[in-house]
């Protein structure tokens, strides 16, 4: 059994019985973290496409209005240029206002945090077998203010970005 040095340690039962329920603890954690990684990427790409989407059709629309400018237009090409130009200043807007790619290195940047726990996580659950159950707890104590900090500070993700873990 891999806590065996505990009981060179004169653990009391009670001790152990916790010990063994932070150590069932530490993989569901790591599942949570990766899902909350996971969800934080898929949201940064999805808004990284589509700050690149309008930020073209802008460019695009902004081009075609700014060259109909020299155009003596009349009809469907003066109907054309009007709607460009709605279309043009509703982009502008949209982009301005939405902020997609700012949203998305906001998320690109919480999933790298979740990453960052996740790890520490991992190489806490295969070294578990060494430490005592104080210092397993104040690890994971330290863990869970890191982990909390993380979560206040990331930008919400949408419950489509998170893989549901049946």
């Amino acid at each position: 059994m891999a806590y065996e040095h505990l009981k060179s340690v004169t653990l009391e039962d009670d001790d152990l019985s916790a010990y063994n329920l932070i150590c069932e603890l530490i993989p569901s954690w790591i599942d949570r973290l990766h899902n909350a990684q996971i969800g934080h990427y898929s949201s940064s790409e999805t808004l990284y496409i589509k700050a690149d989407w309008l930020g073209y059709t802008l460019i695009i629309s902004s081009t075609i209005v700014t060259a109909m400018l020299f155009l003596d237009a009349t009809g469907y090409a003066k109907l054309f240029m009007v709607i460009m130009s709605v279309v043009a200043a509703s982009l502008s807007g949209v982009v301005s206002f939405a902020r997609f790619a700012e949203k998305a290195e906001q998320h690109r940047s919480a999933a790298g945090s979740y990453g960052k726990l996740r790890r520490q996580l991992e190489k806490l659950d295969k070294t578990k077998s060494k430490l005592t159950y104080e210092e397993l707890d104040s690890k994971l104590k330290v863990l869970r203010i890191e982990w909390e900090y993380v979560s206040q500070n990331a930008p919400l993700t949408p419950k489509a970005a998170i893989k549901i873990q049946s």
